[in-house]
């Protein structure tokens, strides 16, 4: 009997997997849907503190932005992988 582990290639079968497989999507898809909104609010933020000239205040939420863009572009990946895997 030989063991299998992550690095290898091996085709994945079965409803569970594919069950499994769809039920992580739709966490990822609120995940991407909670961070979106987050990053539009922080955004308002940052723009109202821009307009009032509180520049360190709309610095701090702009590295929030940009914190979250990261995340946010990392659970597209995850995402994809997992939709590209499982197709």
């Amino acid at each position: 009997m030989r063991l299998v582990t992550a690095d290898d290639n091996f085709p994945l079968g079965g409803d569970a997997d594919h069950e499994q497989a769809s039920v992580w999507v739709e966490m990822l898809d609120r995940e991407i849907d909670e961070v979106s909104a987050a990053i539009e609010k922080t955004e308002q933020k940052a723009l109202a503190e821009h307009r009032v000239g509180a520049v360190d205040r709309a610095r701090r939420f702009d590295a929030e932005v940009e914190r979250l863009g990261a995340q946010l572009r990392e659970l597209h990946r995850m995402r994809r992988n997992l939709t590209h895997r499982f197709s």
